[in-house]
């Protein structure tokens, strides 16, 4: 996230007032109550809305304004987002007012909650901060208050720890435990539930065993009727047994029927096919003779005089590029001499103190280095025009050679073109003998197809009778089709009063299965139970604990690193506790906090808020604040030389941008924008 642009209206100190932030580091400058916290608390506002005992809209509108509004212009992920948010004054309090989300010009209206919730998924947060009264993670990664992050580190350790809990996001370990608990008593009551619904087990077996007797009595009576059914369907049988022997009988005539329609249309197909390849051998003819009057005009020859021609040019082309290579590497040479002799005539001229041993340097020393380099210049200039020259010949040179060489290349072409038609050439003179073949082989078999036609029609008189004889058969095996349907019908009325015993047998099944499922169930769930109760509940604490050490040693080692940078003294060192409470060591002993100095004091502070800063980035990789930091006051009691050291600070930040707010002079002069803001009349405003 890059924050682009802010928009007030009637906010605090704020008539109207449009402030643009660029990429980098920015100061915002200006004395104590000038508006400059009031923009960092917009910002807040725009991306979360009012915040219970953080943020009230009482402390935003300005004073006599009964409505008032931020706009907010972000980058995320490449996309524009702009987010639009108002308050309004009523009779007992100040309250949010609907606002909208810009995503590249999509707008999205909402009421406050629902614009909250827009914004922590562009922002990639956790979904469950939209309950929350505070946004801890933006809290510890973005904007952080300087003197509340001085009240974290002295209040309370164990407070204290419940925070970090919350920022890390691993205060789901407790809520783990907690829902565990719960889990334990509705197992307890699901067990005693379960003994309930086991009760008359035995009384449904007793039932079950009386349905199956009366069930193997009706199997029996279907059994003797399936015996009859049995002697019908084996006369039945040995009708369809004839009858399928006819049914073959008439496959075989109506096949010889389809062989002699086939041969009809064979013959059909073949005289259309023998007009077909006469016509194509005549078209083949008249393409050979035309071809071989082509290739009479082309010889190897000259294939051999355009692959030499084409090797010498390509030699030429290449020594050519070499000789122009070696001339760019020489210009690129001449031109960054040139830029360094500029830059440094430019330096030397504005050079008021040499920056290595602080002396003020005269104007005779400065014109000798400036003499100095302009001889030089001078001489790089005229080299560098005949280079130029060199090179413009060479380029136009390698441009003839170019065009030699594509004109003999289109001659190598065509030459490989008429190769390839003399090869069609010989295909077509195979096409042609195959064809010639083909049209032999269709004279030939076209006797013994029309003798083919004659025997099959003659087979074909000599079975007529076949068919008659096959309807006779057919009406008999009806006849006993319709006694096996009737037997059919008695076996299927018999077969569902088998077929609902079954299904009460099954139903009792069921009861029964699911009692016994439900017995094997609590069984299960008095497992599940000791298992929560004696090692579930100790395995979250573990990993609660290993977690919490992980971070615990990113964290110390980041906030040792930061407090070294801003504190040149190996005699004051700082560390960690098992609590995440900060240890100040010095000269060997463990010193108060409120012993510190202001700026040690601040120094310690800035530590732990930019160590936390990067153990939360890392460890929710996934936020889309990651890019942009803002420090409200975070060199307050700093000396000279620890301003110095914040310069270094901003370098190891390597963040795309860092807003910080401060009324330190020094600062100004190792950031990359300043901001200045004035008050007057009760009304702020940016300075242009």
């Amino acid at each position: 996230m890059i924050i682009r642009k802010v928009k007030l209206r009637n906010i605090r100190s704020y008539l109207e007032e449009e402030i643009n932030f660029p990429e980098g580091s920015v100061l915002l400058s200006g004395d104590v109550g000038s508006g400059k916290s009031s923009i960092l608390l917009a910002i807040d506002f725009a991306l979360f809305g009012l915040t219970r005992g953080v943020l009230s809209g009482n402390a935003l509108l300005r004073n006599g304004a009964n409505n008032g509004e931020v706009e907010l212009h972000l980058e995320i992920n490449n996309k524009n987002i702009v987010i639009k948010r108002a308050l309004k004054r009523n009779e007992k309090s100040v309250t949010q007012d609907s606002g909208y989300v810009l995503v590249d010009g999509q707008k999205i209206e909402g009421t406050a909650i629902e614009l909250k919730a827009k914004v922590l998924e562009l922002l990639n947060y956790p979904k469950d901060l939209l309950t929350k009264s505070k946004s801890l993670i933006y809290r510890f990664t973005v904007y952080t208050p300087q003197e509340e992050m001085k009240r974290i580190l002295t209040e309370d350790s164990e407070d204290r720890l419940e925070i970090l809990r919350r920022v890390f996001d691993i205060d789901k370990y407790k809520r783990i435990q907690e829902n565990c608990f719960v889990a334990i008593r509705k197992i307890k009551d699901r067990i005693r539930e379960g003994e309930i619904l086991t009760t008359g087990l035995e009384e449904k077996k007793l039932e079950k065993a009386e349905l199956e007797k009366n069930a193997e009595l009706l199997k029996n009576e279907f059994l003797e009727l399936e015996s009859k059914i049995k002697a019908v369907e084996e006369k039945l049988s040995e009708k369809i047994k004839k009858y399928e022997d006819y049914e073959e009988k008439i496959k075989n005539l109506n096949e010889l029927k389809n062989s002699l329609a086939i041969v009809n249309n064979n013959i059909s197909y073949k005289n259309k096919e023998k007009e077909k390849l006469n016509n194509e051998l005549s078209k083949i003819n008249e393409e050979i003779l035309e071809n071989e009057k082509l290739l009479k005009d082309f010889g190897e020859e000259n294939k051999v005089e355009y692959e030499e021609k084409i090797k010498e040019l390509e030699e030429k082309i290449s020594i050519k590029e070499a000789e122009s290579k070696k001339i760019s590497s020489r210009l690129s040479e001449i031109n960054l001499t040139i830029r360094n002799s500029e830059s440094l005539v430019n330096q030397v001229k504005n050079l008021d103190k040499c920056p290595t041993c602080f002396q003020n340097v005269n104007d005779e020393h400065k014109n000798k280095i400036s003499s100095i380099e302009n001889e030089k210049l001078e001489k790089c200039r005229e080299e560098l025009e005949g280079v130029k020259n060199n090179e413009n010949i060479i380029t136009s040179e390698i441009e003839t050679l170019r065009k030699n060489l594509d004109l003999f290349e289109e001659k190598l072409n065509q030459y490989n073109i008429m190769k390839v038609k003399n090869e069609g050439l010989k295909d077509k003179k195979r096409l042609k003998e195959r064809y010639e073949s083909e049209l032999s082989l269709i004279f030939d078999s076209m006797g013994e197809w029309n003798e083919e036609v004659k025997n099959l029609e003659f087979e074909v008189d000599s079975k007529k009778n076949i068919e008659e004889n096959y309807k006779i058969i057919k009406k008999n095996i009806d006849v006993l089709n319709e006694k096996n349907k009737n037997l059919e019908i008695k076996k299927t009325s018999l077969n569902e009063r088998i077929n609902n015993a079954k299904s009460n047998i099954e139903k009792l099944s069921g009861e029964i299965f699911e009692k016994i499922s439900i017995k094997e169930r609590n069984e299960k769930l008095n497992e599940i139970l000791k298992w929560l109760d004696e090692q579930f509940l100790a395995m979250m604490e573990k990993m609660e604990r290993s977690v919490m050490l992980r971070l615990h040693k990113d964290f110390n080692t980041l906030f040792n690193n930061w407090f070294s940078i801003l504190i040149d003294n190996e005699n004051l060192t700082v560390r960690l506790d098992n609590e995440f409470s900060p240890v100040i060591v010095q000269d060997g002993y463990e010193i108060d906090y409120e012993f510190l100095s202001g700026g040690e004091k601040t120094a310690v502070a800035l530590a732990y808020r930019l160590s936390l800063n990067q153990v939360i980035n890392n460890l929710m990789s996934a936020i889309e604040t990651k890019d942009v930091i803002i420090l409200d006051e975070p060199t307050d009691g700093f000396s000279s030389e620890q301003l110095d050291r914040v310069r270094i600070v901003l370098d190891e930040l390597n963040i795309k941008q860092v807003i910080i707010v401060s009324h330190e002079d020094k600062i100004e002069s190792f950031v990359d924008k300043v901001m200045r803001f004035e008050k007057k009349a009760n009304v702020s405003r940016v300075i242009r």
